[in-house]
Parts: C-alpha cells; structure tokens; sequence
C-alpha cells in the first residue's frame, strides 16, 4: 500500500477545521463593499482554509502552491452551506462577514461542484421556462407539453427555482409578447428579468406526423418532434447556450402522440441546455460576473487609455476587453468580469480618480449588469 505523507503546511491549514467523513468544516471571513460580496470573500477564505484537508501528498501540497489562487476558484462551489457567526462593518465602511461553512469534501478533491452545491452557491437564481408550440398544427397558446417536461425536469431531482407556470401561461397567450422573445434576446431577457427570474429558457417546439409510416403501426399514429431552446442571462441578455433534439412516439391519437414527442425531446435538449448554464455559472464563480460597461465623454485617446487602465487595475476584476470606440461618439464600449456584483463594482467606480491624466469616473446608470459610466475629465 503506497503511504501518505502529510508535510506541515498541510497540518497547519488543517489546525482550524473539523471535519465529517464527507464535509468539511471551516470558518471563514471576508470583506466587501456591500454584503453579498464580503459573503462571497467569507466562502472564499473558508475554502482557503478547509482545502488543506483534501492535500494529501507531497505533490498535491506543491501543486497547490503552485496554482493557489485557481485552485481556489476552482473549488469555490464546494460550498455546501453556512451559518453567519457575525455581520460588523470595519472603520472605512466595509461590510465584514464571519461564517462557518460546510464544505463538500469530494466535490473540493475532484475539483468539481455538485450541481445541487453550485446552485446555492448562485444563490439559488430563478429560472422562466417559455416555449412557443405546435402540436401536429394547432399552435394554441394553451399548448404546454415542453414546459410542463421542462419544468419537471428542472424541479426533479434539481430543485431549480422556477417562475410561476401561471405568470409564463399570461405571457405565452400574448402574442405581441411572444414575437417579442422569440426575435430579441434582449427583450426576453427584459420580459424575464420583470419576474424576477436572472435566467430565461426559451424556444420552440414542433410536432408532425410521420407520414408514410401509419399504415404499418396497425392505426396507430407516429409523430415527430423537434425542439430549439436557448438559455438567456436576464441581467445581460447574453446568450448562455443554445440545444436542439428530436424525438418520436406513436400513439392511437396524433395530438397524444406529439405531446409525448415534445416532452422527450424537451427533456433531452434541456439536459444539453443544463450543461450549458452549468458550465456558465461555474465560471462566474471562478472567474466572476460579465459587466457591460459604457464609458461616456471619452473625448480623446488619451482618456480612453487612461479609462481601460483605471478599469484594469480595479480590485475584483479579473478581465477587460475593450469592444469600440469613437471620437464621433465619445462612447468607449467595454467588457468586465468582475468577482462580486454589479453594485459592489459601481461603488468602487463612483468617484475614482483615473491613474493617468487626471479626472475621475462616475456612474451615471444601471440596468441588470448593464452600467453605464461617465468620464470626467480635468
């Protein structure tokens, strides 16, 4: 049997945790501008300290210094719950939070979150289920075969919340509304984000019999389904990912037929879907929210890099990307990711003093994780 050799600063990280045979149990504490991010520090400093629990080799004790700060992002959805011990504010203004997590042993070994564990992470975002549908031509409004799998699949055994089947049968009986969704992502983020949902699913689904076929089935029927589905972020209106699947089932009556037929292949693009705004959450987790940013009076080139710069050396954001800008428009067009929300991210902007040439930023404007920010220039 190969031994196991603990080094010391394995033992020293573990000297604060107690642990069951599948959680870990750590403090943690964390500072913030508003308290969902000095909750968010709070679970990161308890992964910090309940992570040395799960090194075991000599190896994995060098790896981990090595790539220290991704191994901690990485494992970031390992929180499984918490209780907060204190809730102070410090001496310039922070919200400080102390917390004692329970930690997923397995998921922080494997470096994979468990889904259930990654959606409280989220804090449990709502999800709007809205698809338009044909059954074997009857495009009723009342039609429900999609959502109703749909839903059934998010419930059980993932325990999504969802927005309120009757609030989304309003909206699906609207036909201006639906046109709306079914063109723009942006309005069907907006339509969404009114019901306080941060994500929306929205799609189609069509049903046809399968002609030549019925005559070998002994008076049954077999109809066709397809399904094209594609999940939204509602603060955004980015696009998370996109699935499509088919499915078939025969029955004595076509419309039965094509109800089944919508379900099962609802069922099988939501589960490619899943994956998509798994994968989506986990890397804001990682890595933090998307930000899209509009800087205006950006009058010149100078102050559009003194901007990027200003922007660049922020505390919590992780990437920049700059999108366009004009001196016709004054506007500088730019992505952020950001490890916090997008109300810590506008305080700490309000009012900063740019690093080069003077002048300061202010914000002028937030809608979801849309901000809109204007240069003032010396």
């Amino acid at each position: 049997m190969r031994t196991r050799h603990l080094v010391f600063i394995v033992a020293t990280m573990m000297s604060s945790v107690c642990f069951a045979e599948e959680n870990v149990v750590a403090e943690g504490v964390g500072q913030g501008v508003n308290r969902e991010e000095a909750l968010m520090a709070a679970k990161r400093n308890a992964v910090e300290t309940g992570i040395g629990t799960v090194l075991l080799s000599r190896t994995e004790v060098e790896n981990f210094m090595l790539k220290r700060d991704q191994i901690i992002t990485k494992t970031m959805g390992s929180v499984r719950s918490y209780d907060v011990l204190s809730e102070t504010k410090t001496t310039d203004g922070l919200f400080e939070i102390k917390i004692n997590a329970v930690l997923s042993r397995s998921s922080m070994h494997n470096d994979l979150a468990d889904l259930h564990i990654l959606i409280e992470s989220m804090n449990k975002p709502r999800i709007m289920i809205l698809v338009q549908e044909n059954n074997v031509g009857n495009d009723e409004p009342a039609n429900s075969a999609a959502e109703t799998a749909l839903i059934g699949f998010f419930k059980e055994p993932y325990d999504f919340e969802l927005v309120d089947p009757q609030v989304v049968a309003s909206i699906r009986s609207s036909a201006e509304q639906m046109a709306q969704v079914a063109g723009d992502p942006q309005a069907a983020a907006a339509l969404a984000s009114r019901h306080g949902a941060e994500v929306i699913i929205a799609g189609n689904a069509v049903s046809r019999k399968a002609e030549g076929i019925s005559q070998n089935l002994g008076g049954m029927v077999s109809v066709q389904a397809d399904v094209t589905l594609r999940a939204i972020n509602c603060s955004s209106g980015r696009i998370i990912g996109s699935s499509n699947a088919h499915a078939a089932r025969v029955h004595i009556s076509p419309n039965t037929a094509g109800d089944q037929a919508i379900a099962k292949a609802s069922v099988k693009a939501g589960k490619t879907l899943l994956d998509h705004v798994m994968k989506d959450w986990q890397n804001q987790i990682n890595n933090g929210i998307p930000l899209t940013v509009s800087v205006k009076n950006v009058t010149t080139f100078r102050t559009k890099k003194a901007a990027m710069q200003t922007l660049e050396a922020l505390s919590g954001v992780s990437a920049v990307r700059e999108r366009g800008w004009d001196d016709q428009s004054k506007i500088l067009e730019v992505d952020i990711q950001y490890k916090g929300n997008a109300d810590g991210f506008c305080t700490k902007v309000d009012g900063l003093k740019m690093r080069t040439g003077g002048g300061s930023l202010g914000v002028s404007g937030i809608k979801g994780n849309a901000i809109t920010i204007s240069a003032k220039v010396m």
